[in-house]
């Protein structure tokens, strides 16, 4: 009698998983499990864990608002995460599948901007390290025409355009852009120096001119 009770358990079972509305209940439920579990792994700061647990909950009902909501908070908490870690490339791919998930989320968006306004500046540093003058000015546009108030991309650009006017004999205008550097940050040893010595070339580039002047007056 007992193994006939459990075969008609099991057969009441069967019954039920062929029925559609039977079915998505259940994928309804396990969604809504996958969720709770989550946000319990994001309470307890273990937000990749919870990454995974909201991907399941999405595969189950991906169109449900909520979950994606949520998940896009945990992607970005955990993208935070990962910038302190110094792990950019992993922060840059959460914050972008955050928005995938909630285009408007508006903190997301500009963490991602500054993750990429941070990266374009390093390459740009690099670049200019190297002597790359156009190419590092190239990247320092770049960063600011994602953020256009990013003070270290503003004045790392004014220096690399001052090393490619030097480059091309134009000491004045490395002067400029150089002064326009040193006004964002009138502290920095470094901007004042790299400024002294553009208006040292430009001085040696007058005092050539006037004297070739006088040598055609003659």
């Amino acid at each position: 009698m007992r193994f006939a009770n459990l075969s008609f358990l099991a057969a009441f079972a069967a019954l039920l998983l062929a029925v559609p509305g039977a079915q998505a209940a259940s994928a309804h439920e396990q969604a809504e499990a996958a969720e709770i579990a989550a946000l319990d792994l994001e309470a307890q700061g273990n937000l990749e864990a919870a990454i995974v647990k909201h991907h399941e909950a999405l595969q189950l009902l991906p169109n449900n608002k909520a979950f994606k909501e949520n998940a896009a908070r945990t992607l970005n908490a955990a993208a935070i995460a990962k910038h302190d870690a110094k792990d950019d490339a992993t922060a840059i791919a959460y914050l972008e599948e955050a928005l995938s998930l909630v285009p408007a989320f508006k903190q997301a968006r500009q963490n991602l901007a500054s993750l990429k306004t941070g990266k374009l500046n390093q390459e740009g540093v690099t670049l200019l390290k190297n002597g790359d003058f156009a190419g590092s000015v190239a990247k320092f546009n770049e960063a600011l025409a994602l953020d256009p108030d990013n003070k270290p991309a503003r004045i790392n650009l004014d220096v690399a355009q001052s090393q490619l006017l030097l480059k091309e004999g134009d000491a004045a205008g490395a002067v400029a852009k150089l002064r326009e550097a040193v006004a964002l940050e009138p502290d920095r040893q470094f901007l004042k120096d790299k400024l002294a010595e553009a208006q040292a070339s430009a001085d040696a580039k007058a005092a050539e001119d006037a004297k070739a002047k006088e040598k055609e007056k003659k």
